[in-house]
């Protein structure tokens, strides 16, 4: 258990004594009220929070019926330490009900999310998932029952794929059996996002899920799980304008809910709207702060923290982002080790570093704040860091420094095992070391070989897809092979990176910037004006108006700051 111990003024502690309610409505219909938790109120949610509707009337008793609605809805807003909660209230009431357990088991199965189940979880799922099948009486239950059934059945010798496969097919029969079954049909939704292959660019599974998930709403137009798993199924560059309408009414469902606050970020930050991704990130980072998990501090307000910064960096609101890296290296508390947190206190350094082109300070980064935090389980996550690091060496003409992070990059790819489970996290380390290496060379004055790796950076992060633990890499490597064209003075072709890599990560002030730049140099001036007056648009509010891109930007537009 990872403790930080360090602290900042005013940050305060997380120790909330009091749980959930044990009262238990009666409703078949069940919507939560707008009632609202605070800061003293629980470290539960309880069903009078405002969390959107599930209908539900096929539990064990009629009394019960509300408790389960509750469950399921916090199943769907992935808020599942409060889900499993209110199913042990379930099987605390009624030991003999079929859902208490199904539920229970359901929420150690975290399909979209980094983490991947431990032997105890595997072991715990596996007794809860038998359980309920032994107590299934009707055909729904059966079904149910089977499909979390699939996931757990000979865990531990299955790896994560395999056990989300089996969980797919699960959810994929119930919903056949059972047509008109809202619940089942949002499960399958759910687990066959968890089957996509980030390789795959036809993006036909997620336009299928997305289709299913609206459809959802047209029925219950405030079903979590038709929000959620909408922005799941719409968070890609092509797709990401289909879910703009949920993303901007989702939160309002769950105001206090951390997760629902933070979705639709998603979906703001593939489309480059900062203004909206700052405002709930700061209310989803809030909301964490007042949930504590078991105690410790949560990785959903890490993780919107994350969210947060690269926003605030587009934005030229340099002195916030820093402030947040200040908060995490003084926080005191007990850090929940999550890949969400893990992903985030390495990652939010090596944003601000490089967003600002700080190379020096990027060469220099270090986890040693956080020395205690338990780095092995994440080494996917500590190679941001080797990663920034050898990028700010290389730009900083440290090629030394350079080398020695690509060969921590390498080390850490080679603690992956060689399958299916790790391809992804290989991969992407596998782009981060060529990156590196492009400016390794950089740095020794070997320019044709420092493009070859920036091209082959680029070419192998064009063909596959960020994960969601992330707003999008430290810096894209696209921008970067752009970056390195400006500097062999290759305006042109500088131009025509920075243009390919917007059309993925719209809205970034150093793409804008360097398009501007790129066409000013290569005499277009009037796109060089679209561009610059792109970036006087972006940060037409900062409060640190002053920085000399966008001095530079409003002197060549002939506009005022």
């Amino acid at each position: 258990m990872y403790n930080a111990t360090k602290r900042i003024a005013g940050a305060g502690h997380f120790n909330f004594t009091s749980i959930i309610s044990a009262f238990i409505f009666s409703l078949f219909l069940f919507s939560c009220s707008d009632q609202k938790v605070t800061i003293s109120q629980r470290n539960y949610l309880s069903p009078e929070v405002l969390c959107g509707t599930v209908q539900f009337s096929d539990g064990c008793s009629p009394k019960l019926d509300t408790l389960i609605s509750f469950g399921i809805a916090l199943i769907h807003h992935m808020t599942y330490e409060d889900a499993e909660y209110t199913f042990s209230k379930v099987i605390e009431s009624d030991p003999d009900c079929f859902w208490g357990y199904w539920g229970k088991a359901m929420t150690l199965i975290h399909p979209l999310w980094p983490d991947i189940p431990d032997e105890k979880m595997l072991k715990d799922g596996y007794i809860l998932s038998q359980k309920a099948l032994n107590l299934a009486k009707t055909e729904k239950e059966k079904l149910y029952g089977s499909a979390i059934a699939a996931f757990f059945d000979d865990g531990l010798n299955k790896t994560e794929p395999e056990r989300l496969i089996a969980f797919n097919e699960g959810w994929k029969t119930a919903a056949k059996e059972l047509p008109d079954d809202i619940e089942a049909n949002l499960f399958s939704v759910l687990a066959m996002l968890s089957t996509v292959s980030p390789d795959d660019k036809t993006y036909k599974v997620q336009r299928e899920a997305g289709a299913i998930a609206e459809k959802t709403l047209k029925v219950i137009p405030d079903h979590p799980g038709g929000f959620h798993y909408a922005i799941h199924a719409y968070d890609y560059p092509p797709l990401a304008m289909n879910a703009i309408r949920v993303a901007r009414n989702y939160y309002k469902l769950a105001p206090e809910i951390p997760h629902a606050l933070h979705m639709p970020t998603h979906i703001f930050t593939r489309l480059g709207y900062w203004d909206e991704s700052i405002d709930l990130n700061l209310r989803s980072a809030l909301a964490a702060k007042k949930i504590p998990v078991n105690g410790q501090i949560s990785g959903q307000y890490f993780h919107a923290l994350d969210y947060l910064v690269y926003a605030y960096l587009q934005k030229s609101e340099y002195k916030k982002a820093r402030e947040v890296a200040l908060l995490i290296d003084t926080l005191e508390g007990i850090f929940e080790t999550t890949p969400v947190t893990a992903y985030s206190i390495a990652a939010i350094p090596g944003r601000v570093a490089l967003e600002y082109q700080n190379w020096e300070e990027a060469e220099n980064l270090s986890l040693a704040n956080h020395s205690d935090f338990p780095w092995k389980k994440f080494p996917q996550y500590e190679a941001l860091t080797y990663f920034a690091k050898g990028i700010g060496a290389g730009r900083n003409g440290s090629a030394q420094d350079a080398l020695q992070a690509f060969q921590k990059l390498e080390e850490l790819q080679k603690t992956f095992k060689d399958n299916e489970a790790s391809k992804y996290w290989i991969d992407q380390i596998e782009i981060q070391k060529a990156a590196v290496k492009g400016w390794e060379m950089f740095a020794r004055g070997e320019k044709e070989k420092a493009l070859e790796f920036l091209i082959t950076a680029s070419g192998l992060e064009d063909k596959t897809e960020k994960n969601p633990v992330t707003p999008g890499s430290l810096l894209p490597a696209r921008e970067m092979l752009a970056d390195l064209y400006l500097e062999l003075n290759r305006p042109d072709d500088a131009l025509k990176q920075y243009e390919l890599s917007l059309k993925n990560s719209p809205n970034r002030f150093n793409s804008l910037y360097g398009a501007g730049k790129s066409a000013e140099l290569a005499g277009n001036m009037q796109k060089a004006k679209f561009y610059y007056s792109a970036v006087l648009n972006l940060n037409n509010k900062s409060s640190e108006a002053n920085r000399e891109q966008i001095t530079h930007a409003a002197n060549v537009t002939g506009s005022k700051i």
